[in-house]
């Protein structure tokens, strides 16, 4: 059985879209990460990092987002490619997403809309950074998507559950 540790964010929202297009069982633990959950033994157990999500399968524990897209993909053979050149596509955007897109988006989200519910005043200086970084990558995105339905063509795949948590939380932020 699948277990999934996670809490309403864009990284941890990745792997539960993955699970639910997959259609595969699994159960899911929420770590609330606003009361300190991430600071629990288990926790800490379970990820060094103590961040969510983790993913647990009969022992086998995996944390990271896009590395748990990647072992699904593997193991259910399902939304994921076969071909050596697919799987190096599907690797090129889910590390792109990870060091170009990742950070910015999560400082305009949490400026721009977690700061709010927070009641917090928004960095504007970071987000003001944030937005330049993310023009420059969010354009290579937008090229390849102008040229097909999907990151890796014509079909949905995990790689596409990595992008759209992204997508939804720069809505927001």
């Amino acid at each position: 059985m699948l277990t999934l540790y996670w809490f309403w964010s864009f990284n941890p929202q990745k792997v539960r879209l993955a699970l639910e297009e997959l259609g595969l069982d699994y159960s899911l633990v929420t770590v609330d990460l606003t009361r300190g959950g991430q600071h629990t033994d288990l926790v800490g157990e379970l990820n060094p990092n103590r961040k969510v999500p983790i993913l647990r399968q009969d022992g086998y524990t995996l944390w990271e987002s896009n590395a748990i897209l990647t072992y699904l993909g593997e193991r259910s053979g399902r939304l994921w490619p076969a071909d050596p050149e697919g799987k190096g596509t599907a690797a090129k955007w889910l590390f792109f997403e990870s060091r170009h897109l990742s950070e910015p988006i999560g400082e305009l989200w949490f400026n721009g809309y977690v700061a709010r519910l927070m009641d917090r005043v928004p960095d504007t200086l970071a987000m003001e950074r944030a937005g330049k970084s993310l023009a420059r990558y969010l354009s290579l995105v937008d090229e390849r998507l102008g040229k097909q339905a999907w990151m890796l063509g014509d079909e949905f795949s995990l790689v596409d559950c990595c992008y759209a948590p992204m997508f939804d939380a720069l809505s927001l932020a």
